[in-house]
């Protein structure tokens, strides 16, 4: 069968030959240094709450630590009650002598914002503080980030907190910076404050009801709105239904409510203290916001980390490449960190992750820094005594014992010290680009394809695909420049504006190569469903005219291609006509057997792939290596399943990270003989790496 999929990709990628090899290159603002920023050293650290433990622990605690080449800690983000114990009356004494310890051992520190978890007084003294659900009810004390983005007696008192810490830290020589609060982007609130923003949100986008009306199609069940304050908020309503456009610009409502919360405090922040570096934790594949837009704000990018926890979209082995990628996407491909990287078994009062192998905390850091890091923090110094966390282990455990772990991240600490000045001034360097549309994200969770569709999923088959052939993979969004990239994918395009469209269009014409796929071009800016022919604003472009689809039914499809050899096929079924493209696949079955299943356009200089359903992985696999190979792009060796090839580069020589994830020993073959920049020893053209372990190599000139 595979030998049948490569001959018809011979013919699918066939048209590439007489494109240009390169492309204009981007131009991109001067990226923030982690490195010089840190003093020259790589970023390494965990996240520290020496509020939790008696004060006598704090000196052994700095000298582990430093020990284990730890030069990095994130402090106070959860001790707004300790540093408010009551309105207006701050206690920094216990912060300062914590940073005095620390300092002293060579670590510095980046202060979280307490606003993540407002004390109790605060929500006894101001209840309406509290977030309300979609059922009215506002949340009750007891966790954290519970509170409403528009409530006035929150707003005040974030102003207080946040003043108050940077007129204390802002000339501290041991504090580096500022996280804004802690995880951004939930709860959704639903109470009258928010609705009263949102309905003021709606007046500042659409000027007039009419524009609103007519935007929002609210004719439809006679929802049209005479007044400002009658639109609603999308929430309890009967069945769960309401307009799709409304839900929408809430989607887009809430996250600009988050971005101007994440402001407000930067904005005092960069008053008070301007020489101080500022970030936020985000949380990779997570999607009620739009990072790229937060992220305007934030000097530097960076995220919280825990391949074994929860449903994570992520890999069964690369684990978090591509939230990595998208978080070094969030801000102009520049170099990032992890705020919070997983140093022990998570776990929550109600939910486990699961147990790793010790070494993999190493793998995973290396994964990190190939993928653009260059700082790593581990969750946590230490495992909780009290509270919803404590059976979320830490690098060491309560008993403070120097297990595995502490002796694998001790180990990574001298081994990244070593590799520092080897990594400064390298960045990761790609020409393929895959395009995440957050309205698309959005408007999939407003009105899901069909059952266990998932977004993500269908970046990751993509994805995927480009990194087990050891291409790099940059992640971009809609509002920015393609043209760095060779080969651009933008799975289920699901709504799309005449800006995405022109650029897009630009792209081909330039000679780029297009790859779409089904669900693309069905709904314009206001999740108003095109009233052009399918792929409505796309259709030119991929030179297809869709006039039928299948949703997936309990029997799988099939895709035959040129030679007879049946590709199964699956989750939906666009039935192409083509106008000016050709087809390459066609489907087996039901009444649309015969039909084009994937098609190929011609489009100026470059080409429009439209795949109208979901392939089998060998299709992407084999696929993309071709395309690949046409367009120029160097790809890597065939890797064995459970290992990864990533790449830095450096005044345009290569820093190879070979990442091995699973329990056995893996060959594999790279070409030529590298260097190991750990070990300086040579090593062979057929390099072997341990089970669960991670090599750096380089080539000549380093």
């Amino acid at each position: 069968m595979l030998t049948a999929i490569r001959r018809l990709l011979m013919v699918v990628v066939s048209a590439f030959i007489l494109l240009p090899s390169s492309l204009p290159a981007q131009q991109k603002p001067q990226p923030f240094d982690l490195i010089r920023w840190n003093d020259g050293k790589f970023v390494y650290g965990v996240d520290y709450y020496p509020e939790a433990w008696d004060e006598s622990m704090w000196e052994e605690d700095a000298a582990i630590m430093q020990a284990a080449g730890i030069n990095f800690v994130r402090l106070a983000e959860f001790a707004w009650a300790k540093m408010e114990p009551a309105e207006g009356q701050f206690d920094f004494a216990w912060l300062d002598r914590a940073l005095k310890v620390l300092n002293a051992h060579g670590v510095k520190a980046v202060l979280g914002t307490p606003t993540a978890s407002p004390p109790a007084w605060l929500y006894a003294k101001y209840p309406d503080i509290a977030a309300m659900d979609e059922n009215g009810v506002r949340y009750r004390y007891g966790s954290r980030r519970n509170y409403c983005l528009h409530s006035p007696n929150f707003l005040a008192a974030t102003r207080r907190i946040v003043t108050a810490m940077a007129e204390h830290y802002k000339n501290h020589p041991g504090v580096l910076g500022w996280q804004i609060d802690n995880e951004l982007g939930d709860p959704n609130c639903y109470d009258p404050a928010c609705r009263a923003a949102f309905q003021n949100w709606c007046r500042t986008k659409y000027k007039s009801l009419g524009a609103l009306n007519k935007a929002w199609g609210t004719i439809f069940w006679g929802h049209t709105y005479s007044t400002w304050a009658q639109i609603p908020l999308p929430w309890n309503t009967l069945f769960k239904t309401y307009n799709p456009s409304l839900a929408l610009d809430y989607h887009r409502f809430h996250s600009d409510s988050t971005h101007d919360y994440l402001k407000l405090q930067v904005d005092m922040l960069r008053k008070i203290s301007p020489h101080k570096a500022i970030t936020h934790n985000e949380m990779g594949m997570f999607d009620n916001v739009d990072y790229s837009r937060l992220n305007t704000a934030l000097d530097f990018v960076a995220w919280d980390n825990y391949p074994m926890f929860g449903n994570q979209n992520y890999s069964e082995y690369m684990g978090p490449g591509l939230a990595h990628d998208l978080m070094r996407g969030s801000k102009n491909n520049q170099n990032f960190m992890v705020m919070e990287e997983e140093g022990g078994l998570p776990g929550w009062s109600v939910f486990w992750g699961r147990q790793a192998a010790p070494e993999l905390y190493r793998v995973w850091s290396y994964q990190a820094v190939a993928h653009g890091a260059d700082g790593v923090c581990y969750f946590r110094w230490r495992t909780s005594r009290y509270g919803t966390e404590q059976y979320w282990q830490g690098v060491l455990d309560q008993d403070s014992y120097p297990n595995s772990r502490y002796k694998i991240v001790a180990q990574t600490g001298k081994e990244l010290a070593q590799l520092t000045g080897l990594l400064h001034g390298s960045k990761v360097v790609s020409q393929a680009a895959l395009l995440v549309s957050p309205d698309s994200r959005w408007a999939f969770h407003i009105q899901p394809t069909v059952e266990g569709f998932d977004y993500n999923h269908q970046l990751h088959l993509y994805y995927d695909a480009f990194r087990r052939a050891g291409v790099n993979v940059d992640v971009v969004f809609p509002q920015e420049d393609f043209s760095a990239y060779k080969i651009l994918v933008a799975p289920t395009l699901f709504v799309v504006d005449k800006p995405l469209v022109e650029k897009l269009t630009n792209f081909v014409k330039n000679g780029g190569i297009l790859i779409l796929t089904f669900r693309s071009g069905v709904k314009d800016e206001h999740n108003v469903v095109t009233d052009q022919t399918l792929p409505g604003p796309l259709a030119e472009l991929a030179g297809i005219a869709i006039h039928e689809f299948d949703p997936r039914t309990n029997q799988e499809q099939q895709v035959i291609i040129h030679d007879g050899t049946a590709i199964p096929a699956r989750t939906w079924f666009d039935i192409l006509g083509p106008t000016t493209a050709r087809s390459l696949g066609t489907y087996a079955k039901g009444y649309y057997a015969g039909k084009a299943a994937i098609t190929q356009n011609r489009f100026g200089n470059g080409v429009v792939y439209y795949v109208g359903t979901e392939l089998a992985p060998e299709y992407y696999d084999v696929g993309i290596r071709q395309v690949v190979g046409r367009l120029g792009i160097e790809s890597g060796p065939k890797l064995p399943d459970g290992v990864e090839l990533a790449t830095r580069e450096k005044d345009g020589k290569k820093i190879l990270f070979l990442l091995n994830y699973t329990d056995k020993a893996q060959t594999i073959s790279l070409g030529q003989p590298y260097r190991n920049a750990l070990t300086g020893e040579s090593e062979p053209a057929d390099v072997q790496i341990s089970a669960f372990d991670a090599k750096v190599l380089v080539g000549a000139g380093f």
